[in-house]
């Protein structure tokens, strides 16, 4: 299995009114735990793509267990099972 995990600060721009991490925001987040993944296999996207690997996601489920607060840490882990 492959595995990286990356830390985000949570940013005031991804907040509601009352601090609390908008749901439309963890998307990008993941995207960002699956770049720093290829990163540091070192097969960046930008590879893949000039060798015409693409990976569209081509469906997301969500589960949310408690809410990210602005300013926390919040730790995205990211696997792929081979």
């Amino acid at each position: 299995m492959l595995y990286n995990k990356s830390e985000i600060k949570v940013r005031y721009g991804e907040t509601d009114q009352m601090g609390v991490v908008n749901n439309a925001v963890y998307p990008s987040w993941f995207e960002i735990g699956r770049t720093e993944l290829f990163d540091e296999l070192g097969f960046p996207y930008s590879q893949m793509e000039k060798r015409g690997i693409m990976l569209p996601l081509s469906e997301l489920y969500v589960k949310y267990l408690s809410p990210a607060l602005y300013g926390e840490i919040v730790s995205i882990e990211t696997t792929v099972d081979t």
